[in-house]
């Protein structure tokens, strides 16, 4: 009986408008799998729409599972997640090395399963743990030092694999974690700035203004005067050492990189996927070349089109105007999951909500940014529209674990907000 009283439970507390918004956008992306599948003329392309289409089903399933699964159970057992995600993420150094020289798969023959999906899930629940009964003050070092811990050991194991997109998602979470549980945004500036510091050194002009820059934020915050000289000095460091390693690197690698910034240096090579999806979205105007009559699509000069580059597939053959009703529809999701998470009563809820959040808006700011040229391409697909079964499946298991985290349940061992 308790467990029906349970199940109604959750069923009055779904929000039904989270719902409705996920399966309109996974109705738009399964009908432009099938324009893009329809570009060949072998049966594996229309393979792709039926394996999306079961994955949806697999994904109501996992979002099912997630949702009434009890937030004190999550709580209690985040430990074990976490070491059994670290463990899987392992398993495919020994086992799949033959992958399309990866080591992200596990081959299970029927299908194959990319662990670092299910790790998202274990970070987030091990982090959101960890923020959520932690007794470290904000305003120390031992406050941030094992969260960072935590996520630089999975970031590690897969940025080896390699997948440098996923890895940078784990680094999102644990930011977005650390911002939404009360750590100063200067120390998150700090955590952050060897990375703007390295970027910057590859310009001179840029460098010496971010080197400024640099110095009058940690002026103005230092709280200790060593450590902020400290720190100061290593970023200039870092960014003197930049220029030493790129010069070690094969003109190959140096202009893969280049092109991550300006694909116009090799159109015919590196950066020939983001020109044809920028022709492709430019060529798609107000109203669209009309559904299955895109030529940059079904001429097959838009690589990837179904997974990492269904956005560019959609603004052809559907316009500017279907653009816009995604842009709204997304938009409507994240501001509507943030304002869960801030009325949300517990902290552990709360923190669960922000960190899959995070996972799909960072998917959709990159993707976005890559299929109109201002990000690299990091093959991170789109939520709910990219083909990709474990995405699809993953997608949906966290806006299970969003609307998990809005409920009303109250693990025990919590402090109220």
């Amino acid at each position: 009986m308790n467990y029906i009283r349970h199940l109604r439970e959750k069923l009055s507390e779904l929000d039904y408008l989270t719902l409705v918004i996920v399966l309109a956008l996974t109705i738009i992306g399964l009908f432009s799998i099938y324009s893009a599948s329809s570009a060949g003329e072998t049966a594996r392309w229309s393979l792709q729409f039926v394996i999306q289409l079961i994955a949806l089903f697999l994904g109501l399933g996992f979002f099912v599972l997630i949702y009434i699964t009890p937030k004190q159970f999550l709580l209690s057992n985040a430990w074990f997640f976490y070491i059994a995600g670290v463990l899987l993420l392992l398993i495919p150094f020994f086992t799949s090395g033959t992958i399309a020289e990866t080591n992200r798969w596990i081959d299970l023959k029927i299908v194959r399963v990319q662990p670092s999906e299910f790790m998202k899930f274990f970070l987030i629940l091990i982090l959101a743990r960890y923020f959520s009964t932690t007794k470290n003050s904000t305003d120390t070092f031992r406050y941030v030092f094992k969260p960072l811990i935590l996520t630089l050991l999975p970031f590690i194991l897969v940025f080896i694999q390699p997948d440098l997109g996923t890895s940078l998602v784990y680094l999102a979470v644990f930011i977005g974690m650390l911002y939404a549980s009360g750590y100063r945004v200067y120390y998150i500036f700090l955590l952050i700035a060897p990375m703007i510091t390295v970027v910057a050194a590859f310009n001179l002009t840029a460098f010496t203004i971010w080197g400024i820059l640099l110095g009058l934020i940690i002026f103005f915050n230092q709280t200790n005067i060593f450590a902020s000289v400290g720190i100061f000095i290593g970023n200039i460091v870092a960014g003197l050492i930049t220029p030493l390693i790129w010069n070690h690197l094969k003109p190959y690698q140096q202009i893969r990189i280049l092109t991550m910034f300006n694909a116009e240096l090799d159109p015919l090579g590196a950066g020939y996927q983001v020109l044809q999806s920028q022709i492709a979205i430019g060529s798609g105007g107000l109203r669209g070349k009309g559904f299955m009559a895109g030529t940059q699509t079904h001429l097959r000069f838009l690589p990837e089109q179904h997974t990492d580059f269904i956005f560019s597939v959609i603004a052809e053959e559907l316009g500017f105007i279907m653009v816009v009703i995604l842009f709204i529809l997304f938009f409507t999701l994240f501001t509507r999951w943030f304002r869960m998470a801030y009325q949300t009563r517990d902290k552990f809820g709360a923190m669960l909500i922000v960190g899959a959040t995070v996972v799909l808006l960072f998917h959709f700011f990159i993707n976005i940014g890559m299929t109109v040229g201002l990000l690299p391409v990091t093959g991170k697909p789109l939520p709910f529209l990219s083909y990709g079964g474990s995405f699809l499946v993953t997608c949906y298991g966290l806006v299970g674990m969003i609307l998990n985290g809005n409920s009303e349940q109250i693990p025990r061992v919590l402090t109220y907000r």
